[in-house]
């Protein structure tokens, strides 16, 4: 009995951990989504990357800015290992591909 209850506390505390990184990596994405798009708007084009507008980008930061062409962009997050959640600007969409 003290074995299933221990294995079951496990399994909820990973659980609720996972669901919180997933929303803390959500809210960086969308974050940087709003401050790419105040920039355009601000200088009629997209930044060419986070630091010009303040931000540094880590290999282990929340989330991703990348741009596709000029006009275009996506920010991405991993979920697990080869699946990420990505925002595509040309769709205004989020998707999960992997």
């Amino acid at each position: 009995m003290k074995t299933t209850t221990k294995i079951l506390t496990i399994i909820l505390f990973f659980g609720l951990f996972s669901c919180d990184f997933k929303n803390e990596n959500q809210e960086y994405a969308e974050m940087l989504i709003e401050k790419v798009e105040t920039f355009k708007k601000e200088n009629n084009r997209l930044p060419k990357n986070v630091s010009e507008f303040g931000l540094t980008e880590f290999m282990d930061s929340p989330a991703f800015y990348q741009i596709e062409n000029d006009s275009t962009y996506i920010v991405w997050y991993g979920l697990s290992v080869g699946e990420s959640k990505i925002y595509r600007s040309s769709t205004k969409k989020w998707t999960k591909e992997g």
